[in-house]
């Protein structure tokens, strides 16, 4: 069923049982009015420009040294060819759901909802993360202009109320939040390119191209390099979640997606190009030595203080755009997988004045505040538990686009009478982007406490796996019996 469903009389039946224009004619649905660039900055907003800036530019700098560029540049064009397949699906389904309706249509039921139970998981652990880094911002910034250490979890509060305040509503308020922050933030990530560009970058020699010199970039960490440059592109698959929320969807989500890939690859591609510049040769060693203040050393020595100061302020701003970005992915998801049935009806109702789905929404709310009582109370360091979730619902990403990638395969060699495509782009793109995507997993589940910081975290990880795809297996059996059960006894 689509995501859009949410009647109690529809609930009940397969994804793939109902014709689209029947469920679309039956039941509430989301609504929304969101352009390609809204949709674009919606789901760009989860990979923060000032966040990528000021924390992973700096780990692909320590793993590819001044190749660090060629990583993004790599990534950039794979998740183009994955965008082949995904985009060529989405214009012939109109069904929301993302990855969790494309996964079911293409490898079946059960692995679809296996599949939507981890995107909600995934997601929702990098949620958690967020609000972990939400606090931590927010308390460096009012020790640096106030003086006064207030502890990580207040921010981190405050940002919750916000959050939840935000997702009960239409999407569009969302939207523009999100579009004002955004292009805040490519502003601050733009200048400073512009000045490292125009002061010639370390010691005024000039900008070297040889950060593009890929015999040096296959000679360093390249598998290392190229899992962080992909973290930081994790949110632009959530466009055809928003199916129902955009105007013209077959074009606009397209356009967002193609958009937002390109966009991300262009600007991240030349920004840490500028930040390996600002050091020079010995970039490698800065990111070494100072991981998490690469960034602020380089503004601080191009620009000034002044500036620094500006960034400090607008990273809070930065990091709540992203979690809000990630709360209204994980309530989507929560939404599609109520209103096909799989669970409570109640979560896949829509709100009468804002259409959004404000149940699914305070349902991740409250998940969220659940686990973040967990954390306060366990005294956790926010840093190590952002780090780990973030590791872990970035890893579950990438094998659900290993899914869809394959989904997409099969469903255009099972519909190929009804759907004719070409072969670029219904076999060879998604089948390129599986094998690329299936390498960057393995290679990434093989080095998790690498990924997550933490050893014994690939555990975690297949435990997370095997629980939501069992749920997935398991779900509707289980509902099959309740059904069959009821009909006895009415019988």
């Amino acid at each position: 069923m689509t995501e859009a469903t949410g009647s109690a009389a529809l609930t009940s039946v397969p994804i793939d049982r109902i014709p689209d224009h029947v469920a679309r004619s039956r039941s509430p649905r989301l609504v929304g009015n969101m352009g390609t660039a809204q949709l674009a900055l919606t789901v760009l907003a989860f990979s923060s420009p000032l966040t990528s800036m000021a924390g992973y530019f700096s780990l692909t700098i320590l793993s590819n040294g001044t190749t660090a560029p060629v990583s993004f540049l790599i990534i950039t064009l794979v998740l183009l060819v994955f965008s082949v397949g995904y985009m060529a699906m989405t214009k012939r389904m109109p069904k929301p759901g993302a990855f969790y309706a494309y996964i079911t249509e293409g490898l079946g039921r059960r692995i679809g909802l296996g599949s939507a139970f981890l995107a909600t998981a995934s997601y929702s652990l990098m949620c958690v993360g967020i609000y972990c880094f939400v606090g931590m911002t927010a308390s460096g910034l009012v020790a640096k202009f106030v003086g006064v250490t207030i502890p990580w979890w207040l921010g981190t509060a405050v940002a919750w109320a916000l959050i939840g305040v935000l997702g009960y509503c239409n999407v569009e308020v969302s939207a523009r939040v999100l579009t004002w922050v955004m292009a805040v933030e490519v502003g601050i990530v733009v200048i400073f390119d512009v000045v490292i560009a125009v002061r010639g970058g370390a010691g005024g020699a000039g900008i070297s191209v040889s950060s593009f010199d890929f015999g040096t970039f296959f000679h360093g960490q390249v598998w290392v390099g190229l899992l962080f440059a992909m973290l930081v592109f994790i949110g632009f698959e959530a466009t055809a979640l928003y199916r129902d929320e955009v105007k013209r969807p077959e074009v606009t989500i397209p356009r967002a997606t193609y958009f937002s890939v390109v966009f991300i690859g262009v600007l991240y591609t030349a920004s840490v190009w500028m930040l390996v510049a600002a050091f020079g040769a010995s970039a490698q060693n800065t990111a070494t030595d100072h991981t998490a203040g690469m960034f602020a050393i380089a503004t601080d020595r191009y620009i000034g203080t002044w500036f620094s100061d500006i960034v400090t302020v607008l990273l809070v701003t930065a990091v709540l755009a992203s979690v809000l970005s990630t709360h209204n992915i994980s309530s989507r998801y929560l939404f599609a997988i109520s209103a096909d049935g799989s669970l409570p009806s109640q979560l896949g109702q829509v709100h009468p004045k804002f259409r959004s789905p404000h149940r699914a929404s305070l349902a991740i709310s409250g998940l969220m505040l659940a686990v973040l009582i967990v954390v306060v109370t366990l005294r956790s360091d926010p840093s190590t538990v952002y780090a780990q979730l973030a590791g872990l619902g970035g890893a579950g990403v990438l094998l659900l686009m290993v899914l869809v990638s394959v989904a997409v395969v099969v469903w255009f060699a099972r519909q190929r009478r009804q759907h004719t495509a070409t072969i670029w782009s219904s076999v060879i793109a998604p089948a390129v982007a599986a094998i690329v995507l299936t390498a960057l997993t393995v290679f990434a589940i093989s080095n998790f406490d690498l990924v997550a910081g933490t050893k014994g975290a690939v555990w975690v990880l297949l435990g997370i796996v095997v629980v939501t795809f069992a749920a997935g297996f398991l779900i509707p059996s289980w509902r099959r019996r309740a059904a069959d059960t009821s009909n006895d006894a009415q019988l």
